[in-house]
């Protein structure tokens, strides 16, 4: 195969991936202005609930700069300062658990809802301190067995979502490689061409298989 072929070739997957990832970007903004207005309409006739579930949802539709995901999470803490100021403890609650939902589901190599993320937690630890119809004895002890709680985090570690992603992007890598380098004119497996390629997607296979065990 010519490097020019070659060249063409790698251009032509570029613009696939970035037209890829413009059409996601695209369909969140879209999607996450469409539970804005459902948050709105929900908010405005005091279904709460309703109003947290299409914020959150909002919130998560996540793309760099989207107005929709700060709006999303100035509703959902809007709706938790409310309830609390207004005796609504449960709501209060649900409230910061959709806050520190939406920034656990959107965290990838890093978590770009931190700052919510540690007001979620303090505020929940905060409103766990005295249960209703129960009485703390001890209200730091309360709160440092709430913070406990709330650093338990079951989603995927970063370092195995790494793995996962570099095993794929190898699987896939090597198959290219396997069509572009392994296959004849007559459409026939040159082993010895191929060697490469299928080393590759067996390892990304293998990367793959083991961060999705592990994680």
């Amino acid at each position: 195969m010519s490097s020019a072929r070659v060249l063409r070739s790698s251009a032509v997957g570029l613009l696939l991936v970035v037209l890829g990832i413009a059409g996601l970007t695209a369909r969140a903004v879209r999607e996450g202005e469409r539970q804005m207005r459902e948050s709105d309409l929900a908010f405005n006739r005091n279904d709460l609930p309703g109003a947290l579930v299409h914020a959150r949802a909002a919130a998560v539709m996540y793309a760099p700069g989207a107005p929709h995901v700060g709006r999303g999470y100035e509703r959902m803490v809007a709706i938790a300062v409310g309830a609390e100021a207004a005796g609504q403890k449960r709501v209060a609650e649900a409230a910061w658990r959709s806050v520190r939902g939406a920034a656990l589901e959107t965290r990838h190599a890093w978590v770009p809802h931190r700052a919510e993320l540690a007001r979620a937690d303090e505020n929940l630890a905060r409103l766990a301190q005295a249960p209703e119809g129960v009485e703390s004895a001890d209200p730091k002890l309360a709160l440092a067995r709430a913070k406990s709680a709330l650093a338990r985090d079951d989603s995927p570690s970063t370092p195995f979502m790494v793995v996962l992603v570099v095993g794929f992007v190898l699987a896939l890598g090597g198959l290219g490689l396997v069509g572009f380098m392994g296959v004849t004119a007559e459409g026939k497996l040159a082993l010895g061409r191929a060697k490469l390629g299928l080393a590759l997607s067996l390892l990304g296979a293998a990367l793959w298989t083991f961060a999705v065990y592990r994680a």
